[in-house]
């Protein structure tokens, strides 16, 4: 069976920029969120709980209202857990029929919340690390429409990054330039590969 090394790390720390250098190396990389965001608006079992626990308006036009879902989610602990636990069950099930389709022998798994789940498909655990102000000015740099305080609030709702870099197999430090990211994942492909 493939090997899955999964990339973790809070908002703004990289995590996408790493997995999408490791797919330009040939890896097959399965992204969690972009996964989770289609099947919210793809299976009808995730629709129909999604809206008894938040009502017929988080779906508008037949697509999922982010933006409502988001602002409920951060200002309601148990809804996020509702959410988790219908959401997550699926994502893995639809990660397991990708993994299955694989042939590589090393696989990678973008999950910003594999060490908060427990995640068990997980051999490795790289946690993509950079500093907060770093992280929050990359944030506010894609997204326009956000404030400090809107990117604060969602790390607020992140496990601590001191948590995270205990828990990590790896730590790949994502402070510098996209160069010296690039140099420090080919070291660690050398050990993998």
């Amino acid at each position: 069976m493939s090997k899955v090394i999964c990339i973790t790390g809070g908002i703004g720390s990289g995590k996408s920029t790493v997995c999408s250098y490791l797919e330009q190396r040939g890896f097959p990389v399965y992204y969690s969120d972009i996964r989770a965001k289609a099947l919210m608006e793809s299976n009808l079992q995730i629709r129909e709980q999604l809206m008894e626990v938040f009502g017929p308006a988080i779906y508008t036009e037949n697509e999922l209202n982010r933006p409502e879902l988001a602002k409920r989610i951060f200002n309601h602990p148990d809804l996020k857990e509702s959410l988790e636990s219908i959401v997550h069950p699926r994502v893995h099930e639809d990660f397991v029929r990708w993994r299955n389709a694989q042939t590589s022998a090393l696989l990678f798994k973008e999950s910003p919340l594999a060490l908060e789940i427990g995640d068990q498909s997980c051999q490795t655990i790289v946690v993509v690390h950079a500093e907060a102000e770093l992280r929050i000015s990359r944030v506010l740099s894609r997204n326009s429409n956000w404030s400090r305080e809107d990117v604060e609030a969602r790390m607020r709702n992140q496990l601590p990054e001191e948590q995270r870099l205990h828990l990590a197999h790896q730590v790949l430090d994502n402070s510098g330039t996209p160069e010296a990211l690039q140099e420090k994942l080919d070291q660690l492909l050398t050990k993998w590969s």
